[in-house]
């Protein structure tokens, strides 16, 4: 009788923490990566057309680099008799086209955080590789393990108990996914000479110090701080290996800022010039201030050189997958639906919209942002806020296929 409870327990947890999410049943499904992917490349493919020594950076997004598990699902969808098969890439993939048009790649998180990595990046890649070829193995053997390891026990008869253990299992599945694209899209990206950069929002001036020291192992070019989740602070300290050196592409540089972020400023002025008397090697700053001010050309320009004198690389930080109220192209009377681009509001932030990447009137106002960018002499740019498409994909979870 226990055992039954207990059994009956476990069952109830498990039915009531499983995810919401129906099947599809019209496998027509869009693809929102190779969206994104496309947008992505397509504004890369102008600015590098217009001057072949811009740089382009994406900042998130590392699972854009392969062939993901939706995708595939996407595919036996569409051809459920498996008659296209040949055609279709095998997960992990890398799409070649999309990681030549990228510069390099930034994430975050990389050594802070309950999503970082735990041993040397290259460990973490080679214990990668050998779990996902022993899963492809068991896979071919019709062997389908949990997302994440299950716990044998104990068990308990309280159902709170085990919707707690469920929930917990699932949170670390997701860290684990988390993890694994991270480390995927680093891999893809390394593997062709890409730069990769890190922005890690440590919670003490040890742990940054530690996570810098992680990412000189891993050749990373990391930027650790801490409290500046909303990257709008100036360290209070020298930047780690501070040169003189002229710095004229990214493999020179050895160190970063990207404080994209100026509204602590009560004036662009004030917030470029405190930026300006830095000697970091690349700055990264967004094009807007206090959503009233853009910044100049001239303003660029000086912010080109370090304190030191020596030249320097300053990109602008430009969000593709949101859309925020106190940009530019903003017109007060907008709301979610109209323009149809706006699909939600962001759960993390009210100022920001998720955006229909597939939607011409938002391509086209991306065509104008990349443009000014240009125009206004960076030598470079982030294309950021590129995750929005999983947002797309958890809504449309294809699940039964």
């Amino acid at each position: 009788m226990l055992r039954a409870r207990v059994i009956g327990a476990m069952l109830a947890a498990l039915v009531a923490a499983a995810p919401a999410a129906a099947k599809v049943p019209v496998p027509n499904v869009p693809d929102y990566p190779a969206v994104w992917r496309y947008v992505i490349t397509t504004l890369a493919a102008y600015a590098k057309k217009r001057d072949p020594s811009f740089l382009v950076l994406v900042r998130g997004g590392p699972g854009l680099m392969v062939k993901s598990r939706w995708e595939a699902r996407r595919d036996r969808a569409r051809d459920p008799d498996g008659l296209h098969r040949a055609r279709h890439r095998p997960v992990g993939a890398i799409y070649r086209s999309y990681v030549r048009s990228l510069d390099g790649l930034t994430v975050n998180g990389l050594y802070c955080g309950i999503d970082r990595i735990t041993r040397p990046l290259t460990q973490a890649v080679a214990a990668m590789k050998a779990r996902d070829a022993k899963l492809a193995k068991d896979h071919d053997y019709g062997i389908l393990p949990p997302p994440a390891a299950i716990p044998d026990g104990p068990f308990s008869i309280d159902p709170q108990v085990e919707l707690k253990r469920a929930a917990e299992i699932r949170k670390q599945a997701e860290r684990d996914r988390h993890v694994h694209r991270a480390l995927t899209g680093i891999e893809a990206m390394r593997g062709r000479g890409r730069a990769v950069l890190s922005i890690d929002d440590c919670a003490t001036a040890a742990m940054a110090a530690a996570a810098q020291r992680d990412g000189d192992r891993d050749h990373v070019l990391t930027f650790a701080a801490t409290d500046d989740s909303r990257l709008d602070r100036l360290p209070d300290r020298y930047p780690d290996h501070e040169n003189a050196a002229p710095v004229a592409t990214l493999g020179q540089a050895r160190n970063w800022l990207p404080m994209i972020n100026g509204d602590r400023y009560q004036t662009t002025d004030q917030w470029l010039k405190d930026v300006g008397r830095t000697n970091y090697d690349v700055v990264v700053v967004g094009v807007m201030h206090r959503g009233k001010a853009t910044v100049t050309k001239a303003e660029i320009a000086a912010l080109k050189y370090k304190h030191l004198g020596a030249p320097r690389l300053v990109l602008a930080d430009m969000p593709v997958g949101l859309a925020f109220d106190n940009q530019w192209y903003w017109k007060k009377e907008w709301h979610v639906g109209d323009p149809a681009f706006l699909a939600a509001v962001d759960s993390n932030r009210p100022d920001a919209y998720i955006v229909d990447m597939s939607n011409p009137a938002w391509r086209a106002i991306l065509g104008k942002y990349i443009a000014g960018i240009m125009d206004l002499g960076f030598d470079g740019v982030v294309f950021d806020d590129v995750d929005t498409y999983r947002w797309y994909e958890r809504r449309t979870p294809l699940t039964g296929y």
